[in-house]
C-alpha cells in the first residue's frame, strides 16, 4: 500500500513536472518560481513521510533521501524557467527534506497524515493547473496588444 502511495506521488510530481515543461515559455520567472517552491516542497514532504514510515528506524537515510528528492525536483522543475526559479525550489526542497521525515518519526498513527498530504498535493496539483492557465492568459493578452500596436504603426 505505502509503495502505490510513492508510485502515486511520483506519477503527480512527474505530471507537474511535464506541464510545466510544455507551458514553460508562457511562464514568467515568478510564476516558475511559485511552481519550483511548491513541487520541490511537496514532493519532499509527501515522499519523505512516506520514505521515513517505509523505513521506520532509519531517520537519517530517509531525511537523506527525501532531501535529494525535494532538492531534484525543484531544481528541475525550476530550470524549466529560470535559474532564480530553480534555486528556489531546491531550497524549498531542502526545506521539506528537513521535516517531513522528522514528523513521520515522531507520529504513532501516520496513516492520516500521508492520506490528508495526497489530498493537499492534488489540490496544489490544480492550483499549479490554474496558475498556468492564468500565465498563459496573460501572455496572450499581451502578445495581442503588441500586435496592435505594432500593426497601428505606419
Amino acid at each position: 500500500m505505502l509503495f502505490l502511495n510513492m508510485i502515486f506521488l511520483s506519477l503527480v510530481t512527474i505530471s507537474c513536472i511535464l506541464y510545466t515543461y510544455k507551458n514553460r515559455s508562457e511562464l514568467a520567472c515568478m510564476d516558475g518560481m511559485i511552481i519550483a517552491m511548491v513541487l520541490g516542497a511537496m514532493s519532499s514532504i509527501s515522499l519523505g513521510l512516506n520514505i521515513q514510515v517505509y523505513l521506520v528506524s532509519d531517520l537519517q537515510s530517509a531525511t537523506i533521501i527525501a532531501i535529494a528528492i525535494g532538492m531534484v525536483v525543484g531544481f528541475i522543475s525550476g530550470k524549466l524557467v529560470s535559474l532564480t526559479a530553480s534555486i528556489e525550489g531546491v531550497m524549498a526542497g531542502v526545506m521539506g527534506g528537513l521535516m517531513s521525515p522528522m514528523l513521520g518519526a515522531m507520529l504513532s498513527h501516520p496513516l492520516g497524515l500521508i492520506w490528508f498530504l495526497d489530498f493537499a498535493y492534488i489540490f496544489v496539483f490544480i492550483l499549479i493547473v490554474f496558475l498556468v492557465k492564468e500565465a498563459r492568459q496573460a501572455f496572450l493578452e499581451e502578445a495581442m496588444e503588441l500586435e496592435k500596436k505594432t500593426s497601428s504603426l505606419p
